[in-house]
């Protein structure tokens, strides 16, 4: 009794502790997939960027494009999402708007698995939360007029969202790789 009981609660202990970095753990190729597929009519495509440097990197950099008014870039490495950013130039149109908060909840889907209802709701207070906050910013006269929040999800996971009058970046940070 007392081994089963033991080595039960040594299983839930290791369940817990290996269950936030697999969270986190978002496979490169998994989330292309998912993504083209969770936003197929936006036409996503992904292509290798030539990035020169005397430095040796391990690091894979991907330009991502789309049929729509938005453009992005991913790094990767070891297979692993290090970091993923979408951008759409503003001002932007009404269509160009809904594409681009259907791109992030796509995005959301794909990395975290997210049901649709709460990457949406999520994008969306993101949105509300920087449209204030760049509001703020334009009455305080700041000398670089901008909006940003971010959020902190288990795993070590982070999504950021920056508005300015120029432009719009949405940002997902993978957990840090030892």
């Amino acid at each position: 009794m007392r081994a089963s009981l033991a080595s039960a609660l040594v299983a839930v202990g290791l369940g817990l502790v290996s269950a936030p970095a697999g969270a986190a753990d978002i496979g490169c190729d998994a989330f292309i997939d998912k993504l083209r597929a969770g936003a197929g009519d936006l036409g996503v495509d992904f292509t290798h960027a030539l990035v020169v440097s005397r430095a040796r990197s391990d690091t894979d950099v991907f330009d991502i494009t789309t049929k729509s008014e938005t453009d992005g870039d991913m790094s990767c490495r070891a297979g692993r999402l290090l970091r993923f950013e979408a951008r759409m130039a503003m001002p932007a149109s009404a269509r160009s708007a809904s594409q681009f908060e259907a791109f992030q909840a796509a995005v959301l889907r794909a990395a975290l698995g997210w049901e649709a209802g709460k990457a949406k709701s999520a994008v969306r207070a993101m949105a509300a939360d920087a449209r204030e906050y760049l509001k703020a910013s334009r009455e305080r006269g700041d000398v670089y007029i901008s909006g940003k929040t971010e959020e902190h999800e288990p795993g070590g996971v982070s999504l950021g969202l920056i508005v300015t009058d120029t432009d719009t970046a949405f940002i997902l940070i993978g957990a840090e790789q030892e």
